[in-house]
């Protein structure tokens, strides 16, 4: 049910910001920054991309798509690209 699906903040404070504190400009735990420079250097600027990484995750994250409902991963991707494009403000 799409109601049931949260918005892209609450995922990401929820299953993102522990590791990827504001956006990964604090880094812990060997987290990769989700600055847009960042993302475009690894070729993973893009929704699909970001899609991908939160449900099946990559080098030392894992992927969390036990953690997430039917279509939160986009979600939650759609809404780290924009945060991105917008500099984590």
């Amino acid at each position: 049910m799409a109601s049931d699906i949260r918005d892209g903040e609450t995922i990401f404070r929820n299953v993102c910001a522990g590791c990827h504190v504001r956006g990964g400009s604090v880094v812990l735990k060997g987290s990769k920054s989700l600055k847009l420079s960042d993302l475009e250097k690894r070729g993973i600027a893009d929704v699909s991309s970001i899609t991908k990484i939160a449900n099946d995750g990559i080098g030392f994250m894992k992927g969390y798509k036990n953690k997430l409902k039917d279509g939160e991963d986009k979600v939650l991707a759609q809404w780290i690209i924009q945060n991105a494009e917008k500099g984590w403000e």
